[in-house]
C-alpha cells in the first residue's frame, strides 16, 4: 500500500483489473453480500447500520471508483442500474452513491434526442439572495415550456470556453461545484438559450455561488440563461441564488414579453395553449403577496439566470420499456 503512495497508477491499473474480473450481474449481489465475491472489497466500503452497530450498510467506496464501475458495467445496463438505485436508497449514509447513479442516467438522457419539459420555479427574497422553493407549477404542472433537444456526443468544459451550439458539455465537479453540465440551444425563431443544469436527489438547501464560472462562458450576444433543477418527482430542494445575478426591477413591457414566445411551448397539462399564461407567470413573480416575498422579481426577464424544475418520473428513467 505504501508504494502506491509514490506510484497511484499502479494502484488504478491493479482497482481496474479488479473491477474488470466482476460479471455485471454480481453486482447487486456484492451490494447484499460482500462475501459473494473476492472482489468486492475494491468497489465497497461497508458502515455501521442506522439501527445497530451489529449490522452493515455497503455503498461504493468512492466517486472515482464508481465512475470506473459505470462505465465498465452500468452504463449500458438499465435493469442493473434500477436495482442498484433502489438498494442505495436502503439508508442514508448510501444515497449518495444513488445520486451518482441518477446523475449519470439524466447525463444520458439530456444528450439524447428528446424533448425537456420545464416548469417554473417561483422565487422570494432571502438573507443573501434568491430564494427558489416554491415549485406549486410543477407540482400542478402548470405553464409547462417544452424545447426540443438534438442528439450530442459529451464534451468536456472547461471555464470561459466558447460553447458550440447543441453540444452538451459535462462539467467536472471540482471545477464547477455546483452545476453538472450545460447546453447551447437555439429554438426556432427564437433567441439562443444557455440551460444550465444541477441535478439532484438531495432534498435540502442549495446555494448557488459559483454560477459566475458559467455565466463567463462564451456564448451569443441575447442569449437566455436558464437554470434546470432536475430532481425526481418528489424532491423539491431549496435553491438559492445570489442576488448578483439578478438586474435591477424592470417592468415587464409587451415588447420584452412577446419576445418570449418563441422561446418555448407553454401549455398547460391537458396540452392546450395559453398565450397570456407566460406574461401573467412573470407578472406575479413582482407582485408583494404578504411578508418575505420577493419584491426584486417583477422584471425577471431581466435577470442573468431564470430558474426551472425538470421533474423526472424514476420509474421511467430507469426502467423506460417496463413502464
Amino acid at each position: 500500500m505504501a508504494h502506491y503512495g509514490t506510484h497511484p497508477e499502479l494502484y488504478v491499473a491493479e482497482l481496474q483489473r479488479d473491477i474488470e474480473g466482476i460479471q455485471p450481474e454480481e453486482l447487486p449481489h456484492i451490494f447484499r453480500n460482500p462475501e459473494s465475491s473476492e472482489n468486492s472489497h475494491c468497489i465497497i466500503a461497508i458502515h455501521p447500520g442506522e439501527a445497530s452497530r451489529d449490522e452493515s450498510v455497503t455503498t461504493f467506496a468512492s466517486r472515482r471508483v464508481f465512475d470506473m464501475v459505470w462505465e465498465k458495467h452500468l452504463a449500458r445496463r438499465l435493469d442493473l442500474m434500477e436495482e442498484l438505485y433502489y438498494l442505495l436508497l436502503a439508508a442514508p449514509i448510501t444515497v449518495t452513491s444513488a445520486g451518482w447513479v441518477f446523475e449519470d442516467r439524466m447525463h444520458q438522457v439530456l444528450r439524447a434526442e428528446g424533448i425537456l419539459r420545464l416548469f417554473p420555479i417561483h422565487p422570494r427574497r432571502g438573507k443573501t439572495g434568491i430564494i427558489f422553493d416554491n415549485y406549486a407549477a410543477s407540482k400542478v404542472r402548470s405553464s409547462l415550456r417544452e424545447f426540443q433537444l438534438a442528439s450530442s456526443e459529451e464534451h468536456p468544459l472547461v471555464e470561459g470556453a466558447e460553447l458550440v451550439m447543441n453540444r452538451y458539455y459535462r462539467l467536472e465537479s471540482s471545477d464547477f461545484a455546483a452545476v453538472n453540465s450545460v447546453l447551447l440551444i437555439r429554438p426556432p425563431g427564437g433567441s439562443p438559450i444557455l440551460f444550465v443544469f444541477q441535478m439532484t436527489r438531495n432534498n435540502t438547501k442549495h446555494d448557488l455561488h459559483d454560477l459566475q464560472k458559467v455565466s463567463g462562458l462564451g456564448v451569443p450576444p441575447g442569449t437566455r440563461r436558464y437554470l434546470v433543477i432536475v430532481t425526481p418527482e418528489d424532491i423539491h430542494p431549496s435553491i438559492t441564488v445570489p442576488l448578483e445575478y439578478f438586474g435591477e426591477t424592470v417592468p415587464i413591457s409587451s415588447e420584452e414579453t412577446d419576445s418570449d414566445e418563441n422561446e418555448g411551448t407553454i401549455k398547460d397539462e391537458d396540452g392546450s395553449m395559453d398565450e397570456d399564461q407566460d406574461e401573467a407567470m412573470d407578472e406575479d413573480q413582482g407582485e408583494e403577496e404578504g411578508k418575505g416575498q420577493c419584491d426584486a422579481m417583477e422584471g425577471a426577464e431581466w435577470a442573468l439566470f431564470r430558474v426551472f424544475h425538470c421533474p423526472i418520473d424514476i420509474g421511467r428513467l430507469l426502467n423506460p420499456v417496463k413502464r
